[in-house]
């Protein structure tokens, strides 16, 4: 298994920024990795819904289908879904912290049984990746921010 665990903090309400990173569907918005996202069924932050994203990965471009799981209202999402035989569940939690919230993004992904022995190497790989989204979400939260 492949996991990612990455937070940051920033000085909006915990309601101001799940608003802005919580819906799948704009996701393309924030992760420098995400070329385009669409709710695809569904309504927003409605557990059911269905979305679609393409991911670039140097010159490849993969579809990501997955489904909205869970929903707390301005304190948790998590969505569950296949890219290229993998399964992925992908999580954020806002919670408050001071004045301001923390957001914490989580990742678990199971590759196909054939891929197993290059698990260390995928996960080198997709550590980078991720890294690269929270780093995007922490730039598009600042030039959003309210104040």
């Amino acid at each position: 298994m492949i996991e990612f665990k990455g937070e940051i903090r920033v000085d909006e309400s915990p309601a101001a920024v799940f608003e802005l990173l919580a819906d799948m569907g704009e996701l393309c918005e924030w992760n420098p990795n995400v070329r385009s996202s669409r709710r695809i069924s569904g309504d927003r932050f409605e557990a059911g819904s269905r979305y679609e994203s393409i991911i670039a990965r140097g010159p490849m471009r993969m579809t990501a289908r997955s489904e909205l799981v869970t929903v707390n209202l301005g304190r948790k999402v998590q969505y569950e879904g296949s890219i290229a035989g993998f399964w992925s569940v992908d999580s954020l939690t806002f919670e408050p912290s001071g004045d301001g919230t923390r957001i914490t993004f989580r990742n678990e992904t199971r590759a196909p049984g054939w891929l197993r022995p290059l698990i260390p190497l995928l996960n080198a790989v997709f550590q980078r990746q991720a890294r690269r989204a929270v780093e995007g979400a922490r730039r598009y939260l600042a030039s959003n921010s309210p104040q």
